[in-house]
């Protein structure tokens, strides 16, 4: 095994994004506004997301043992991504706040990076 470094974590180019994603104010709200309203906006942002330079590596929805709220887990599903830039990061937070996404779903962002005996 390779030497262990102990200096400071090297933030990386690009920067590992995990970004959870809360139901909060989506059980308030009828089938036909989640159908005709939240979902296309939501579908939307998602897409813009995709062409903003950030590559998703992966997602994780944890309905399968689950319903309702999200527990004390405090989230439903999560998001992984490599995104260029923390502008970028601040950028795709935004995106529900100024769609009013953010009256139904909590996202928050997390910044790390690869872990070194997986990746290198």
């Amino acid at each position: 095994m390779a030497e262990i470094k102990h200096g400071a974590p090297v933030v990386p180019n690009p920067l590992r994004v995990f970004i959870t994603f809360e139901s909060t104010g989506w059980f308030d709200t009828s089938k036909e506004q989640k159908e005709k309203e939240i979902l296309p906006m939501l579908n939307d942002i998602l897409q813009e997301w995709g062409k903003n330079g950030s590559e998703l590596l992966g997602t994780f929805d944890r309905d399968i043992l689950t319903a309702g709220h999200s527990g004390p887990n405090n989230w439903h599903a999560c998001f992984l991504y490599n995104v260029p830039d923390l502008q970028t990061v601040s950028n795709m937070t935004h995106a529900f706040r100024a769609a009013g996404l953010d009256r139904y779903f909590r996202l928050e962002a997390s910044i790390g990076r690869p872990f070194f005996l997986l990746e290198s």
